[in-house]
């Protein structure tokens, strides 16, 4: 290249071309998936709480749900450069360098009420029994369960909130039933958990007669095929479904606290297990059982219960602005006695700095300690109770969808 012919030209001018920034799927995910997981998780919790809070002061609560997360990433850059010789070849060279280089996250966000129909059934209609089964398997403590979900088993009678009533106590083997619970399964005597079970069957045939693609299709139809009464020559087509069961060792039956709960509900000890169902009748009963029957509260019966541990400012509890709670003298199954050990919602005045999570509201801050791990528990239950009740026939309210184009 003969650079003394471009002389005369004055500077010799060089362009530096930058290319345009990829964008990099991987890397916008881990950017980005953390961030948006903890902003969802932080206000769900506090408007659960939220609504805690205003159920205390008999307001109606109110849910609306991160139904999308869509968000474009523009990335640009551009650059320039130049070189030339201020005196001929031989002279000082000049050289430079100018470049920029953008980035913008722009995230578009949609909210959505939770309203209507089917929303109202799931949260003030009956707990599912099954969910029982569902929190015990997740770890929660079953005394706890059936403290917070549970208005009465087998005609034996929990506490109840009720909304703009005052709480009303329970019976008092309610109390009992709670303590040996609690034993039992201090013990592991004491299970919660689905088995499987077969209904009425539909026909009988030989066994000869069953081929691969007749097992195929009852299992495609929630069917199973089995032997009738035991006998491996006639199979019969069973309807296959999970039911919640509670489990109790022999030695836990053996021991007090497995008597008491056993008396106390009239349980046939000659069974293997007994049945979780819902209670048809508030009726103890009569005969031994191979059922524990329950009657649920709803979710909102659950915040009404926890709405009472809501710390009051002093004005507010004064001035009779909030739902007044049962006189501890009154009955000896009290809402407090499971409140005091499970769950505390404190007030203050200025933000509080070892909140696990708070809001404010009616000019005050209500918030959880960080350091009272069983609040922490039973408000995480909860949120765990909502995810099961909100999940029922709620295909319009699924769980945020986060889109991230990676062009």
């Amino acid at each position: 290249m003969r650079l003394t012919r471009l002389v005369g030209v004055g500077t010799l001018g060089l362009a530096f071309f930058f290319p345009m920034a990829c964008t990099n799927g991987p890397d916008l995910i881990v950017r980005t998936h953390i961030d948006y997981n903890k902003a969802v998780r932080q206000v769900m919790n506090e408007e659960l709480l939220l609504n805690i809070v205003r159920m205390r002061y008999a307001e109606a609560p109110q849910f609306v749900s991160v139904s999308s997360i869509n968000t474009n990433f523009e990335t640009t850059s551009s650059g320039t450069g130049n070189v030339g010789w201020t005196d001929g070849v031989q002279g000082p060279a000049t050289w430079g360098l100018e470049g920029s280089l953008a980035f913008r996250d722009n995230p578009t966000i949609s909210i959505t009420p939770r309203q209507g129909e089917e929303v109202a059934k799931q949260l003030l209609g009956s707990i599912d029994p099954t969910n029982i089964a569902y929190l015990s398997g997740a770890g929660y403590r079953l005394d706890h369960i059936f403290a917070l979900l549970v208005e009465s088993v087998n005609g034996v009678r929990n506490y109840t909130a009720a909304g703009t009533l005052p709480a009303r106590g329970g019976d008092p083997e309610y109390g009992d039933f709670l303590v040996a619970l609690h034993s039992l399964e201090e013990n592991n005597d004491i299970m919660c958990g689905f088995l499987k079970a077969y209904d009425d069957y539909d026909g009988a045939v030989s066994q000869d007669k069953l081929d691969p693609s007749d097992f195929l299709a009852a299992v495609q139809s929630g069917k199973r095929w089995r032997p009738l009464d035991d006998d491996p020559e006639v199979w019969a087509l069973h309807t296959y479904a999970l039911e919640p069961v509670i489990w109790i060792s022999p030695e836990g039956q053996q021991s007090e606290a497995g008597k008491t709960i056993i008396d106390l509900f009239n349980l046939d000890t000659t069974q293997p297990f007994f049945w979780l169902s819902d209670l048809k009748f508030e009726q103890r009963p009569t005969t031994p059982t191979d059922s524990v029957r329950v009657r649920m509260r709803s979710f909102y019966g659950v915040m009404n219960l926890l709405s009472l541990a809501v710390q009051l400012p002093m004005r507010d509890a004064q001035g009779q602005r909030a739902l007044p709670v049962l006189d501890p003298s009154s009955h000896p199954i009290m809402v407090q006695d499971f409140l005091d050990v499970a769950f505390h919602v404190h007030e203050a005045v200025d933000p509080p700095k070892d909140a696990w999570v708070a809001v404010r509201s009616r000019n005050c801050w209500f918030f959880i300690d960080d350091r009272e791990l069983a609040s922490k528990r039973t408000f995480t239950l909860v949120v765990e109770l909502l995810n099961l009740q909100m999940s029922r026939n709620d295909s319009g309210n699924a769980a945020p969808i986060l889109t991230i184009p990676v062009g």
